[in-house]
């Protein structure tokens, strides 16, 4: 009985212990702090805009996708969707967000040479847009540029696949260009 009431004391004591807050004083920022004769050190405040700029800096190549799409609704594809990707010096998707960047986005067909190389031939399309998160460069958010089939200007004796070229300008004035790697449908089915 007393190794009992002798215990509940210890716990008792413990926890009164934990309770007492000790008083201290209270940190002022300097801007609004005690007067001084030293010159105050200002604190740099970044913005949300630094830090995406800042990661944006971090982008050193990139890529493209296009997808054929319909947009009306009805049974044909209307145009095609390019996603551009920056990357960074791993390969992995610089994760940008509400930084608005150019985009110059072109077309070209193709044709072989006489060493059986695929080549660009004539430009077929040349226009620009914009992108303002790494979403638009990823297919599965829906996202992207979109580029109407009759905005292409082909002809009937084009293929009916080309080659598409991209160049984002970063805010740091760097330009990161990036071509599609698979053939691109330039034409409706």
């Amino acid at each position: 009985m007393i190794s009992l009431i002798v215990t509940m004391a210890i716990i008792v004591a413990v926890v009164v212990a934990g309770c007492v807050s000790e008083e201290g004083d209270t940190a002022i920022p300097a801007d609004q702090g005690r007067e001084s004769t030293k010159p105050v050190e200002q604190v740099e405040k970044i913005t949300e805009e630094d830090k995406q700029i800042e990661l944006l800096a971090t982008a050193v190549s990139g890529s493209v996708t296009t997808v054929p799409k319909n947009w009306d609704g009805d049974a044909e594809d209307d145009g095609i969707v390019v996603y551009p990707d920056l990357k960074d010096g791993s390969d992995e998707t610089v994760k940008f967000e509400g930084v608005e960047l150019p985009i110059e986005i072109k077309i070209y067909t193709t044709k072989l040479t006489d060493d059986f190389k695929e080549v660009n031939d004539r430009l077929v399309y040349s226009g620009t847009g914009t992108i303002d998160s790494w979403k638009d460069g990823n297919f599965f958010f829906n996202e992207g540029i979109k580029i109407p089939f009759e905005h292409i200007n082909t002809v009937e004796s084009d293929d009916d696949y080309g080659t598409i070229h991209t160049t984002v300008t970063l805010p740091d004035g760097r330009t990161i260009e990036a071509k599609e790697d698979f053939g691109v449908r330039i034409k409706p089915e």
